[in-house]
């Protein structure tokens, strides 16, 4: 039986799916990176690779994670709620 939705998208799934897409950019971003190092001459030690691929993924996810907060602030009506009461308490020239 299908769950019947109410036509908004669902931000829990968006953001799922960003997330997924960012640790794929990941998988392909880190043997890139791993080859541009080892391209250069430098010896790939375990603590060099583990920690590119740490940097990497978590640095991705996080952007991920960050834009798809300011796109649901922004989609769920927030950022306007906060713009009119924010006005309200300028003072008047």
């Amino acid at each position: 039986m299908k769950a019947v939705t109410s036509g908004k998208p669902n931000p829990a799934r968006r953001i799922r799916v960003f997330v997924l897409a960012a640790l794929g950019a990941s998988l392909v971003m880190t043997p890139l990176a791993l080859w541009y190092v080892a391209s250069t001459g430098t010896q790939l030690k375990l603590h060099l690779v583990v920690s590119m691929a740490l940097g990497i993924t978590l640095s991705l996810v996080l952007a991920v994670a960050l834009m798809g907060l300011l796109f649901h602030s922004s989609a769920s009506g927030h950022d306007r709620r906060a713009a009119n009461d924010g006005a309200a308490d300028e003072p008047e020239d």
